[in-house]
């Protein structure tokens, strides 16, 4: 009976509209005119994938940080052609990089939802040299 609720509830919660807040997509601290780039690598079939683009991807595109670092998808079978210098190895989709140059500042493995995203990228995009 349990597990029948937790999935009742997880169903429920994954049927929910998600969005992000506007303090979540305001960032300041966001280094100017520098050639940042979030590259998300994914895969066909992917449903966390499809929810980053479904509940994220239109706010963030909106996005101070959107416009920061435009977004780039590149399958996971690609990578080795995408020309991006990666510190480690993509091993879970989706993958959520934020790259500078061709080369990777930081990154986030799978997906987390909206405000955990938007809290993560804002960092990242701040914390980067």
């Amino acid at each position: 009976m349990r597990r029948l609720l937790v999935g009742f509830f997880f169903a429920l919660l994954m049927s929910l509209p998600l969005g992000a807040s506007r303090a979540d997509l305001d960032i300041t601290s966001t280094p100017s005119n520098v050639d940042f780039e979030l590259v998300v690598v994914e895969a066909d079939g992917c449903i966390y994938c499809r929810l980053f683009r479904r509940d994220v991807l239109p706010a963030y595109e909106a996005s101070k940080q959107g416009k920061d670092a435009p977004v780039r998808f590149l399958d996971v079978n690609d990578i080795e052609t995408a020309r991006l210098d990666l510190k480690s190895t993509v091993d879970v989709v989706p993958t959520f990089v934020i790259v500078k140059s061709q080369h990777e500042v930081g990154r986030i493995s799978g997906y987390m939802g909206p405000e955990n995203f938007f809290h993560s990228i804002k960092y990242l995009i701040a914390s980067a040299p």
